[in-house]
C-alpha cells in the first residue's frame, strides 16, 4: 500500500514526511528494501532519508548509483556526514570515487556529488588530494581555496594563474596572497590586476596603501566613494601629504570634505597644478573651493582664476591653458556672493548674442542664488523682465534646474507669480506637445499645498511618476496632503466597473488601476488602508471571467510582493503562471481545482514551463491532483494545439513505465514523414515525443529513444538522444556503444561522441582506429578526426598526448581530397594543440592544406595557418620553413599583400645563437636581393617594395621585442649589423637617408643592449612582461642617447646642421618602431648633455611628445621629466633654441 502523506498544503505534507523519518530513526523500526521502480516516490524518498539519518553508508552509496536523479540528488544532499566524517575518508577520495562510484553513476549525479564534496570538505590534507587529482583540468583551481596556506603558496609560486573570484577568497584567508595579484587570470582588458585587491582595504590598509604608493606597480583605477571615505577617516594625513599619488585613485569630493577649512587655501596653493590635470569642470573644483571659509572664498577664486593675480598659486602656462579650456570665466562666479555674481554676470549676458551662451550664464546665477528666497525672487524678476522671449529649449532647461534645486512650495506669493508668468510664456497652461511635465508637477505641488484650485488642463496631463522625487523634499503633513490629492485625482479618472463595456475599455481600466496601485506603493502606503482598490480589482476579475476576456492583469498583482497575500484568492485570475501555482500548493491547493479551466489554458501553453509544479504534484499528490492533471493532458493529446506542452507535461508527471508505454504506442510505422498525410495530429505527437523523451524521470532506456532516432524523425530525437547519452553511466555506455556503432551513419556519430566523452584515451584509440580503417564516409571520418583532436587538446597528461598524437598523425597521413570541409578547418586550429606537439601538427597541417586544389575553398584556413607561423616558429624545422613554408623565398617575400613578412622576420630571430641567425639570413638573402632589384616597382601608385621592406624591418623589431621577453631569441646584434651593411651596400644613400638612419639607430640600440647584457638579464628575471621593456629602456637610454648625438654630429659635419630635420624624422620613427612612446622622454633627456651642440636641442624640441591637455593618465615621473627637459631647453642661451622652444611649447591653442 503506497504511503499517503497527511495535510492539505505542501508545507504540512513535508512536515508529516519529516516526522515519519524522525520517528523511524528514533524507534529503529524500519526496513530498507532496495529502491524499486514500482514503489511510489514518497516510499522511496522515505527510505532514502531514513538511510541518510541512520548513516547507512552502503545503502546511501547504492542510491547514488540510481538512474533517478531525484533519488540520487536526495542521497547526496542528505549525506554531508559521509563527506565530512574522517572515518569515511576511504570512500570520499579521488581514487575511490572515480574507480568505484563514477562508472555506475549518471553524469549529472556524479557531478553533483563532486560539487557537494568540494563545498563541504574542509579537511585540508584531503582537499589537497582532490586538487592534485584535478590540477590539470579547468576545474582544478576550484579545489584550491580549502587547501592549506603553504600548499596554496607553493601552487601559486609554480605559475598557476587563478581567477579573480578565487584570488579574493584566498586573500580573505591570508593577506600573504595579496602579493600574488599578478597571477590573476581572466582580467578584462579595461580592468587592472591590482584593482582586485581593493576589497581588502579595510582589513589590510597599510599593505594596500604600500602597493598604491609603489610607483613600479600599475593596475589601480578609481577606488570609489566608500573606500575613499574609509581612508580619510583612518589615515587622512597619509592621503593628503601624498596627494599627488592618491589623487589618481581616490574620489575627490570625499577627500575635499576631510581637509580643514583653514588649510584648504594652502592645499590648493600646493596642488593646484596637479588638480588641473585631474579636474575637468567647475563642479569638481567646487569640492575644494567650497571648503574655503566663505568670507575668503571669492577673493581666492577671483585672484587665482579670474584676474590671475594670486601669487600664492603658481600655475604653469600649460595648466592655465587647460583650466581656461575646461572652465569658462563666468563659471567661476558660482562661488561669488549673489549680489556680485548678479551684477557681473548681467554685464556678460548683455554682451552675448547667442541664446545658448546666455542660458549657460543664467545657470551659474541659479547655482549661486538658489540658497536664499530673496535671491530667487530677484533672479525670477530679472528673467521676466529681460529673458521672457528666449527660445523654449533654453527656457525649459533653465526652469528645470531652478525647480530641482529650490523648494518651490516655499515660495512667497510674489516669487510664485514671477515663476507662474514664466510658465504661461512656455505654454504650460495650454494644450501643447512641448515637454513641460515637470513644470505641471510643480504647479500641482504649489497649488495643493497652498489650498488653491488646480486647473483641469494641468491635472489631465501630468504623470504621478513625476512626484517620486518631489516627495523626498516634503515633510509628513505635506506628503499626506499631496498624496491624498493625487490618489483622489487618479481614482476619479479610473473607470467604474459598470462603465466597462468592451475589452478595450477593460484594458484601459487595468492600466488606470495599475497607476493607482503604483502610486500607493511609491508613497510607501499600505494597500489594506484602501480597501476600495482591492474591491475594484475583484469587480474587474468578475467582469473578465463573465466576458471570457484574455487581458493580462498581472500588472496589478506584481506591483508589491508583500501585497500578494491580500489578493491570494484571486491570484490565479490575476497572474496565471507557474509561480502562482506553486504559491497555491503551499497555501491552498484547492485553488488549482477551483480554477481548473484557467489552469488548463496554462497546461496547454507551449510557451510556459510547469516543471516545478509537475514535480511537486508527482511526489506529494500522487493520488489526487497528479492523476487529474495526467487525465487532462491525455484528453487534450489529440487536439491540434499545445502538444509540446501536453507531451512535456505527461512525461514530467508520469512514472517511467507509462512514458515508455506512450512512446511505444506512437512509434512511427514509416521512417519517412508524409507531410501530405491527413493525420497531422499524429505526426505532431510523434515529433514532440521524440523531442521530449529526455525530460522523463528516471532516464528512459536508449532503446526507447532509438525507436524515434530514424529517418526523418532523427532531427527531432537529437535533443533526447544527446541528453540520454551524455548522462548515462560508463557501465551503460559500454552496453549501448555496439548498438550505435553498428547503426546507420547518422547514429554512428553519436556512438563516436559517446566513446570520446565516456572512455579513456587507450580505449578511444582502439575504437577510432578500427572505424577509420573500414569507413569511407567523409562525415564519420570528420567526426573521428574532430573527437580525437578535441581529446588531444584537452589532455594534460604527456603519455596520453603522445598516444593521441600518434593516432591523429596516422589519420592525417591517410587524408584524401574527398574529406569533409569541417575536417580541413580543424587543421587550422594549431593554437589549441598542446605545445609539445604543436610544431609537428603545424607542419603536417600546412602540407595538407597547401596540397589541396583551390576548388576545396580552404584558402582561408591556409592563410590562417601561415599567419600563426610567428607563434610557433621556434618549434618548426629550419628546412621546412625555407623549403616549404617560404619557398620560393624571392617571390614569397615580394608578394603585394606582405602576408609572409612576419614569418621571414621570426624565422631570422628564432636562431639558437647569433651565428645561427646569420646562417638563416644567408638562406633567405635572395629574397632581400630580389626586393632591392625591384626597389622602384610601382603598384597602386606607390613604390610598394620600399613599403614592404620598411614593414619587414618594423616586423623584425616588433617580434624581437616579443621573443626577447620570452627568452626565445638572443640579442641579434650581428643579424642587425648584417642587414645594415646590406642596406648601405645595395641602396643609394641620397634617396634613402631616413631608412639608413632609422636602421643604424635600431642597430645601435641593440648594441647598447648587448653592452648591458648582464643587467638586462637581471631585469628579465625580476620584472613582469608588461614593464620589462620600460626597465630595459631606462638601463640603455644613457648610453644610447650619447650614441644618437654621435650619429647626429657625424651627419651634421657631413651635410650641415640643416640635416637635423631629416634626422628628427628618423629618430621619431625608430622610437615609434620600438613602441617607446611611454618612455620617450627618458631617451631625449640623455641627448642634451652637450650644450654647445645646438642641433641636438632642435631635434629634442621636435621629438618631444605633445602633452594632451585631457590626459589624466600621465604619471608623475613623466610630468617631472617633461618639465626638466623643458626647463633645460628654455634656459639654453641660443636664440635659435629659444625660437624652437617658444614655437613648440609656449603657445596657447586658440579655442
Amino acid at each position: 500500500m503506497p504511503l499517503t502523506l497527511e495535510g492539505e498544503t505542501l508545507g504540512k505534507k513535508r512536515r508529516h514526511f519529516n516526522k515519519l523519518v524522525a520517528d523511524a530513526v528514533a524507534s529503529k523500526h524500519y526496513e530498507l528494501t532496495p529502491i524499486g521502480d514500482t514503489d511510489s516516490d514518497i516510499d522511496n524518498l522515505l527510505k532514502i532519508e531514513i538511510a541518510c539519518k541512520a548513516r547507512n553508508v552502503d545503502y546511501v552509496i547504492e542510491v547514488m548509483k540510481s538512474k533517478d536523479m531525484l533519488y540520487a540528488a536526495t542521497a547526496i544532499k542528505k549525506s554531508t556526514w559521509l563527506i565530512t566524517d574522517p572515518q569515511h575518508a576511504h570512500i570520499i577520495n579521488p581514487e575511490y570515487l572515480h574507480t568505484q562510484l563514477k562508472p555506475y553513476m549518471t553524469t549529472k549525479a556524479f557531478n553533483k556529488l563532486m560539487l557537494h564534496v568540494r563545498l563541504n570538505l574542509k579537511d585540508e590534507s584531503r582537499v589537497e588530494a582532490f586538487y592534485e587529482h584535478f590540477k590539470d583540468t579547468d576545474s582544478g583551481c576550484k579545489w584550491l581555496q580549502n587547501c592549506s596556506i603553504p600548499f596554496i603558496e607553493n601552487v601559486m609560486k609554480s605559475e598557476r594563474p587563478v581567477p579573480v573570484w578565487l584570488f579574493k577568497r584566498l586573500c580573505k584567508r591570508s593577506s600573504r596572497f595579496l602579493s600574488y595579484n599578478h597571477k590573476i587570470t581572466n582580467i578584462k582588458p579595461y580592468s587592472r590586476s591590482l584593482q582586485a585587491v581593493l576589497f581588502m582595504l579595510k582589513s589590510q590598509t597599510d599593505h594596500i596603501l604600500n602597493m598604491i604608493e609603489d610607483k613600479s606597480r600599475k593596475g589601480f583605477r578609481k577606488i570609489g566613494k566608500h573606500k575613499t571615505e574609509f581612508l580619510m577617516k583612518k589615515c587622512p594625513r597619509r592621503v593628503i601629504e601624498q596627494f599627488e599619488i592618491y589623487g589618481n585613485f581616490v574620489d575627490m569630493s570625499v577627500v575635499a570634505k576631510y581637509i580643514k577649512e583653514e588649510e584648504m587655501q594652502s592645499f590648493l596653493h600646493k596642488h593646484a597644478n596637479y588638480l588641473a590635470f585631474k579636474i575637468h569642470n567647475c563642479e569638481s573644483w567646487g569640492y575644494f573651493i567650497n571648503r574655503i571659509p566663505i568670507q575668503e572664498r571669492f577673493d581666492f577664486v577671483k585672484n587665482t582664476f579670474i584676474d590671475k593675480s594670486n601669487t600664492g598659486v603658481a600655475l604653469t602656462e600649460e595648466v592655465r591653458t587647460k583650466i581656461e579650456f575646461n572652465v569658462k570665466t563666468y563659471q567661476w562666479y558660482e562661488f561669488a556672493p549673489f549680489d556680485i555674481a548678479f551684477t557681473e554676470l548681467k554685464k556678460l549676458i548683455r554682451k552675448e548674442s547667442q541664446p545658448a551662451d546666455r542660458h549657460d550664464i543664467l545657470l551659474v546665477l541659479i547655482s549661486c542664488g538658489s540658497k536664499k528666497s530673496q535671491h530667487i525672487k530677484t533672479l525670477l524678476k530679472y528673467l521676466n523682465e529681460k529673458h521672457m522671449n528666449e527660445p523654449f529649449k533654453f527656457k525649459i532647461k533653465f526652469i528645470c534646474k531652478l525647480l530641482f534645486s529650490t523648494a518651490v512650495h516655499e515660495y512667497d506669493i510674489d516669487t510664485w507669480n514671477y515663476l507662474d508668468q514664466f510658465f504661461y510664456s512656455m505654454e504650460v497652461y495650454t494644450e501643447t506637445e512641448k515637454c513641460v511635465e515637470a513644470c505641471r508637477a510643480y504647479i500641482i505641488l504649489y497649488k495643493v499645498l497652498h489650498d488653491e484650485p488646480v486647473p483641469d488642463i494641468i491635472t489631465k496631463q501630468v504623470s504621478v511618476e513625476s512626484f517620486r522625487n518631489i516627495q523626498k523634499t516634503l515633510n509628513a503633513q505635506q506628503k499626506s496632503k499631496l498624496f491624498t490629492y493625487l490618489l483622489n485625482t487618479l481614482w476619479a479618472q479610473t473607470n467604474r466597473a459598470s462603465c466597462v463595456t468592451n475589452e478595450s475599455d477593460f484594458r484601459k481600466t487595468i492600466l488606470q488601476m495599475s497607476r493607482v496601485i503604483t502610486l500607493v506603493k511609491d508613497w510607501k502606503q499600505e494597500i489594506t488602508c484602501y480597501r476600495f482598490i482591492l474591491e475594484r480589482i475583484q469587480e474587474l476579475i468578475k467582469i473578465k471571467e463573465e466576458n471570457k476576456w484574455t487581458t493580462d492583469m498581472s500588472c496589478l498583482y506584481n506591483v508589491n510582493k508583500s501585497w500578494r497575500k491580500y489578493m491570494f484568492e484571486e491570484s490565479l485570475s490575476l497572474s496565471l503562471c507557474e509561480e502562482t501555482c506553486l504559491n497555491a500548493l503551499k497555501h491552498k491547493p484547492q485553488l488549482l481545482t477551483r480554477h481548473d479551466k484557467q489552469i488548463h489554458t496554462l497546461r496547454t501553453d507551449d510557451a510556459v514551463s510547469l516543471r516545478r509544479v509537475l514535480a511537486k504534484l508527482r511526489v506529494y499528490w500522487p493520488d489526487s491532483l497528479a492523476p487529474h492533471w495526467t487525465e487532462a493532458y491525455m484528453q487534450s493529446l489529440n487536439k491540434p494545439t499545445g502538444q509540446k506542452a501536453i507531451i512535456n507535461g505527461i512525461f514530467l508527471i508520469s512514472p517511467i513505465d507509462q512514458v515508455v508505454q506512450l512512446a511505444k504506442k506512437h512509434v512511427p510505422s514509416d521512417t519517412k514523414i508524409n507531410w501530405s498525410d491527413s493525420n497531422q495530429a499524429e505526426i505532431s505527437i510523434q515529433r514532440n515525443i521524440a523531442k521530449h523523451l529526455h525530460v522523463a524521470r528516471p532516464l528512459v532506456p536508449l532503446d526507447t529513444v532509438l525507436w524515434y532516432a530514424k529517418g526523418d524523425y532523427l532531427q527531432y530525437a537529437v535533443p533526447s538522444l544527446s541528453a540520454v547519452l551524455s548522462n548515462v553511466s560508463e557501465v551503460e555506455s559500454r552496453e549501448y556503444l555496439p548498438k550505435l556503432l553498428d547503426a546507420p551513419v547518422s547514429l554512428q556519430k553519436f556512438g563516436l561522441r559517446l566513446t570520446y566523452t565516456k572512455f579513456e584515451a587507450s580505449e578511444i584509440k582502439h575504437v577510432f582506429s578500427d572505424i577509420w580503417k573500414i569507413t569511407k564516409n567523409a562525415t564519420i571520418r570528420a567526426v573521428i578526426f574532430e573527437q580525437t583532436f578535441n581529446q588531444l587538446c584537452s589532455s594534460k597528461n604527456q603519455n596520453i598526448e603522445n598516444e593521441l598524437w600518434e593516432l591523429l598523425s596516422l589519420f592525417m597521413q591517410d587524408l584524401n581530397s574527398q574529406e569533409s570541409s569541417s575536417l580541413y578547418k580543424i587543421l587550422s586550429k594549431v593554437k589549441s594543440v598542446p605545445i609539445s606537439i604543436r610544431g609537428k601538427y603545424y607542419m603536417k597541417s600546412y602540407e595538407i592544406l597547401k596540397s589541396l586544389p583551390e576548388s576545396h575553398n580552404c584558402v582561408s584556413y591556409l592563410k590562417k595557418i601561415i599567419a600563426y607561423a610567428t607563434h610557433v616558429m621556434e618549434l618548426l624545422d629550419e628546412d621546412f620553413v625555407v623549403n616549404k613554408l617560404l619557398s620560393p623565398v624571392e617571390s614569397t617575400f615580394c608578394k603585394h599583400n606582405g602576408m609572409y613578412l612576419d614569418v621571414f622576420a621570426c624565422f631570422l630571430l628564432c636562431g639558437e645563437s647569433e651565428e645561427n641567425q646569420l646562417q638563416r639570413f644567408r638562406r633567405i638573402e635572395k629574397a632581400i636581393d630580389e626586393a632591392f632589384q625591384r626597389w622602384y616597382d610601382i603598384h597602386l601608385n606607390c613604390f610598394y617594395m620600399k613599403m614592404l621592406f620598411d614593414n619587414f624591418l618594423k616586423s623584425l623589431v616588433k617580434n624581437f621585442e616579443e621573443y626577447f621577453v620570452r627568452n626565445k631569441t638572443p640579442i641579434p646584434v650581428k643579424l642587425f649589423q648584417e642587414i645594415q651593411s646590406k642596406i648601405q651596400k645595395e641602396l643609394p644613400l641620397v634617396e634613402n637617408y631616413v631608412l639608413f638612419t632609422v636602421w643604424s639607430l635600431v642597430t645601435e640600440y641593440v648594441k647598447c643592449m648587448n653592452e648591458h647584457a648582464s643587467n638586462i638579464s637581471n631585469i628579465l628575471k625580476s620584472s613582469t612582461s608588461e614593464n620589462v621593456w620600460k626597465y630595459i629602456h631606462l638601463e640603455v637610454s644613457p648610453s644610447f642617447g650619447k650614441k644618437v648625438i654621435g650619429y647626429l654630429k657625424e651627419d651634421t659635419e657631413k651635410y650641415s646642421s640643416a640635416i637635423h630635420d631629416l634626422f628628427t624624422e628618423a629618430l621619431n620613427r625608430m622610437l615609434y618602431i620600438f613602441n617607446f612612446e611611454d618612455v620617450k622622454l627618458v631617451a631625449l633627456s640623455h641627448m642634451l648633455y652637450d650644450r654647445e651642440f645646438i642641433p641636438s636641442y632642435l631635434v629634442v624640441c621636435k621629438c618631444m611628445p605633445v602633452l594632451c591637455l585631457e590626459n589624466d593618465e600621465t604619471n608623475d615621473d613623466e610630468k617631472s621629466k617633461r618639465f626638466e627637459i623643458l626647463n633645460q631647453i628654455k634656459s639654453h642661451p641660443s636664440p635659435l633654441v629659444g625660437l624652437y622652444y617658444h614655437h613648440h611649447f609656449n603657445i596657447r591653442p586658440q579655442f
